[in-house]
C-alpha cells in the first residue's frame, strides 16, 4: 500500500512539474497549410518562437494579431515564428485563422502529444493557450510563456519584442 501511495505521489509530482529553460527543443517536421515545410532543423541559425495555439481560442487569436507585426519587422534579421495548432482542425481552419488573424508566419497542425514531445513538458501538465517557446539559434528553449500569465500577456508586444531581441543578439 505504501509503495502505491509513493508511486502515485511521484507521478503527480512529475506531471505537475514543467521542464525548466534552458533545454533543447526536440526535433519536428511538418508542412504548413500553404505548403511550406517547417522543422526544427530548418530553424537552426535563426531565433524562433514556437506558438502552440488553438484556432478557436480568442487569446490565441489576439496574440497572433499582436505578434505578426513584430515577426514581419524582425524576419529579415533571422527571426521565425511557427504556429502549431493543437485543436482538431484542418487545413481550411488554419487558412481561415491566418486570414482572419493576420498570421503571415507558417501555421501547421500538431497535437498535445507532439507539444509534450517537442517541449519536454509532461502530457499530464496542464497548459494554457497560447504557449510560446522562445528558441535560440541552436534550438535551445531559452524562455517560455503560456496564456495563464496575465501580466506577461497584458504587455505582450513589449515582452515579446524583448524576448526575441535577446535571442537575436
Amino acid at each position: 500500500m505504501l509503495r502505491s501511495v509513493i508511486r502515485v505521489a511521484a507521478a503527480i509530482a512529475m506531471a505537475s512539474a514543467s521542464a525548466a529553460a534552458p533545454r533543447p527543443a526536440q526535433s519536428f517536421e511538418a508542412m504548413s497549410f500553404d505548403g511550406r515545410p517547417v522543422s526544427l532543423e530548418a530553424l537552426k541559425g535563426k531565433a524562433a518562437v514556437l506558438m502552440f495555439f488553438s484556432t478557436d481560442c480568442t487569446h490565441c487569436q489576439q496574440t497572433s494579431l499582436r505578434i505578426d507585426p513584430i515577426y514581419r519587422e524582425l524576419r529579415q534579421q533571422g527571426f521565425e515564428i511557427i504556429g502549431l495548432s493543437l485543436n482538431p482542425t484542418d487545413i481550411a481552419g488554419l487558412r481561415n485563422f491566418a486570414s482572419r488573424f493576420q498570421a503571415s508566419f507558417p501555421l501547421t497542425l500538431s497535437s498535445r502529444v507532439e507539444f509534450s514531445r517537442i517541449s519536454g513538458i509532461s502530457v499530464m501538465t496542464r497548459i494554457f493557450y497560447p504557449y510560446l517557446l522562445f528558441l535560440d539559434r541552436e534550438g535551445i528553449i531559452r524562455e517560455e510563456h503560456q496564456g495563464s500569465e496575465q501580466a506577461w500577456f497584458n504587455n505582450l508586444e513589449a515582452n515579446f519584442r524583448t524576448a526575441v531581441e535577446k535571442l537575436l543578439r
